[in-house]
This record gives structure tokens, sequence and C-alpha cells, in this order.
């Protein structure tokens, strides 16, 4: 299966726009753009995430702590059901993976 992004409605949840790309039977891919100041408020979520930095830099939060500054050729993995936060610190794009994937997002 092939998934062409200009064929993809863009989506908005916590301030993103993001698009739902390739989804599996146990795995999303999404594409997620971000505005500089922005946040994704303390959540959590049953999927595993993954995400890999295209461009911009973002904090972090698990657990409420700082778990770091992502910038361009960082990733980062969070388990499922554990709260996390990120706060934008430039416009920022990354490409999330969700397991399994995330209801809420599909078309």
């Amino acid at each position: 299966m092939i998934v062409k992004q200009k064929d993809k409605p863009t989506k908005g949840a916590y301030g993103v726009s993001f698009k739902a790309l390739a989804t599996g039977k146990r795995i999303m891919c999404t594409i997620m753009r971000y505005k500089k100041g922005g946040k994704v408020p303390r959540h959590n979520h049953s999927a595993e995430q993954v995400g890999y930095v295209i461009k911009g830099r973002f904090k972090l939060f698990v657990d409420d702590k700082l778990e770091g500054t992502l910038r361009p050729g960082d990733s980062y993995a969070v388990k499922g059901n554990v709260y996390h936060a990120m706060e934008m610190l430039e416009d920022s794009e990354w490409v999330d993976m969700f397991s399994p994937p995330r209801k809420e997002y599909m078309d």
C-alpha cells in the first residue's frame, strides 16, 4: 500500500495540524506540524508512540518530568498509557508512529 500525503485530509487536535498516513492493523504513521509556542497538554493514550523529528525544536515531558529537547534527527518513544506533554520552541514537524493505530486519528 502506498499513501500519498496530498491525498489525505489535514486534521487538528491539541493545536497541531496533522495527517494520518499509512495505517496497518497494528501500526499508524502520521505527520505532525506545530507552530512555535504551541503546547500539547498532558495526556495519555493506550497506543505506544515513537517519533522522528524532521524540523524545529520542542521539549518533551514524560510523567511530568522534562525528558529533553528534541531537534531534527532526534527520535523518541513513549510507552502506552504514560502521561506526556510537549512544548514547541520553534515551528516543528515530525513523523509519529502509533501502535495500535489511534482510531480517533483515522479518516
